[in-house]
Parts: structure tokens; C-alpha cells; sequence
């Protein structure tokens, strides 16, 4: 009896001890993958704690990390990679991808991240639902979180500078409530930063994202990117395709695609900008992108797209969500998973 009991111990142990490791799925390459990155090796990851890893010529493969939480973005520092998700996760591997440790899980906290950059191996930060902003500057051994009242609209900020000349600590606690979530950021240069988020917010940090200037958007609804392109005018995009575009930061300007379809990614390419969005759809915005006047309440009935649009859909017309070169090929993480896309 008491070597039966053992028995049932130690398989509980090992169960324990490895509930938390991703499951090798079969069908892997075919399921939600949600982000992408690549420079030496590649990286998708996606649902269910799901890493795939493809080096040289090698097709991607699975391996196995210390987490089953859904893992929405992915970055890459030579062979230093960071993965982040729900239950505030971020994941890290030192050595290409072979081994992997958490450093940091909160399901407490009910926020995920949603996105990861590094300056270097050791300085980096990451972001996600209601604000939530957390930095390393020692390669993620620890994490700091930061509050940016900066991506508040000046309604919010006004008010909230009322409550804190009366209570600091309701401040916190309203500020730690109101903040929109952040979708993506992306970096121009050594310091400069584009971030962009819900309600309308799009915003810009000169000091590697110590501070921020909220840039003002006629919209208030969510977006899903923002790049620089290379002859300096800066496009978002995001919810029911809606695409601005700026040459200063302060005056945007809307392109009307004509389509409706929820925008996740922008990509340059020689003399266009492509989005790519849900419902498997493609837009192509010969540069320079003619602008519209952004009406709201226009009915989509007898759209005419401004100039060099022009709009097509995959077979799949599963939900594109990020895109990256890889040897000389683009590849998409989707909501039907990995696989070369045409952008054409």
C-alpha cells in the first residue's frame, strides 16, 4: 500500500511538474499564430503557449516552453528571444530558442501584454491591455512597471490632475483604470518610438519611451499599428480599416481604402504600403497614398477608394495578423497559421 501510494505521488509530482509545458500539436503550423519575427532565425508564436523556430533552410518547428498561456507578440536580439502574452507572461531563451525560463507570469492581474521591444540584449520593454507598460534594463531578470498618464486624451489627463491635488492614492488606483490599452510599438531610431492603442491613440517618445507625446488623431477608435516609412511620413491603421497618415505627427490625414476589414499590420515595399487585416484581406497603397476627407458616417454603399488603392482577399480569408521577410520570402502568421504570402 505505501508503494502504491508513492507511486501515485511521484505521478503527481511529474504531472505538476510539467502542466505548464506547452503541447507538441500536430497540426501546429495550422493553428492561431499571432506574431512574427526573424533576423538569423525565425520565430512565430501564437495560442496555447505555441513557439515555432526555423533556422536557415529548416522548415519552422515546434519546441517546447514553460508556459500553456496564448502568446501574442515576439521579438529577437541575435540569438536572445522574448515571447509575451495573456496572464502578463513574458518568456525569454538565451540560446536561439533551445531552452526557455519565465520571467514573469501575473494572472493576478488579468492584463495581457501585447507586444515586446528591445533597444539591446538588455533593455527592453513591454506592453499591453489598460496601460500596461513594464522595462527591463538587465535583460529581464527584473521587470519595473511604469504608468504613462501621457496616452490619456486632455479630457482624461484634466481630470485626473483634479483628483491628485486631493488624493494621491485614488489617482493611482483611477489612473491604473482608465488607461487604454496598448496594441503596438515600434522604433524609428536609437530612441524615437511609435506606439499606438485604443481610442484614438497614437503617441511618440524621443527617450526610448521614458516619456511620451500623445499625437492628436480626429478618431476614436482603436489602432493596430504605426510605422515610419522611409521617406518619413508616419501611417496607422487599425479597426474597420481605417488608415491615416501624417508628415508631421500633427496633422493626419485619412485614405480611404473602401474596405472594412480590421487592419493588425502595415508593410512597406518599394513603392507601396500594404495592410494586411482579418477576412483574409489585402490592401495596396501605391506611394505617394491620396487622402480623403474622413467622414465617419459614410455609408459604405458606392465607395469609391481614393487614388492607387486597390483591394484583394486570400482563398483562406482567414485573419492576417503580422508579416516578416524571410530569406528573401514574406511570411504571415494567421488565424489558420504560418505560411509564405503574396502580397500581390
Amino acid at each position: 500500500m505505501q508503494k502504491l501510494n508513492s507511486m501515485v505521488l511521484l505521478l503527481l509530482f511529474s504531472f505538476l511538474a510539467n502542466a505548464e509545458q506547452s503541447y507538441q500539436a500536430p497540426l501546429v503550423k495550422e493553428s492561431l499564430l499571432l506574431d512574427l519575427a526573424a533576423t538569423d532565425i525565425a520565430v512565430a508564436v501564437g495560442e496555447r503557449g505555441h513557439v515555432l523556430i526555423k533556422s536557415s533552410a529548416d522548415d519552422f518547428t515546434q519546441v517546447t516552453v514553460p508556459t500553456t498561456t496564448t502568446l501574442t507578440a515576439v521579438t529577437l536580439v541575435e540569438q536572445q528571444i522574448w515571447a509575451v502574452g495573456h496572464d502578463a507572461t513574458i518568456l525569454h531563451s538565451a540560446d536561439a530558442g533551445n531552452t526557455w525560463q519565465v520571467q514573469m507570469s501575473a494572472p493576478e492581474m488579468e492584463r495581457p501584454f501585447l507586444d515586446v521591444l528591445f533597444f539591446d540584449s538588455q533593455h527592453g520593454v513591454a506592453i499591453g491591455a489598460y496601460g500596461l507598460f513594464y522595462r527591463t534594463l538587465d535583460g529581464g531578470n527584473s521587470w519595473l512597471a511604469e504608468r504613462h498618464a501621457e496616452f490619456l486624451d486632455p479630457y482624461d489627463r484634466e481630470y485626473l490632475e483634479q483628483v491628485r491635488l486631493e488624493d494621491e492614492e485614488f489617482y493611482q488606483q483611477e489612473l491604473n483604470s482608465i488607461l487604454p490599452h496598448l496594441n503596438r510599438v515600434r522604433r524609428i531610431d536609437e530612441n524615437t518610438l511609435l506606439l499606438a492603442g485604443e481610442a484614438g491613440l497614437l503617441a511618440k517618445s524621443t527617450d526610448k519611451g521614458k516619456t511620451w507625446e500623445r499625437l492628436n488623431v480626429d478618431y476614436t477608435g482603436s489602432f493596430f499599428d504605426v510605422v515610419q516609412l522611409n521617406s518619413n511620413i508616419m501611417v496607422a491603421a487599425g479597426l474597420r480599416g481605417n488608415v491615416f497618415v501624417s508628415d508631421d505627427g500633427e496633422q493626419w490625414d485619412y485614405v480611404n481604402t473602401c474596405s472594412a476589414a480590421t487592419v493588425n499590420s502595415i508593410i512597406e515595399r518599394d513603392d507601396a504600403v500594404y495592410f494586411i487585416g482579418n477576412n483574409g484581406v489585402k490592401v495596396k497603397a501605391k506611394l505617394p497614398m491620396a487622402t480623403s476627407t474622413y467622414d465617419p458616417y459614410a455609408a459604405p454603399v458606392n465607395c469609391e477608394p481614393a487614388a492607387g488603392i486597390s483591394v484583394s482577399q486570400t482563398q483562406s480569408k482567414s485573419a492576417l495578423l503580422n508579416a516578416a521577410m524571410i530569406n528573401g520570402q514574406l511570411f504571415v502568421t494567421a488565424a489558420d497559421g504560418i505560411y509564405s504570402l503574396s502580397l500581390d
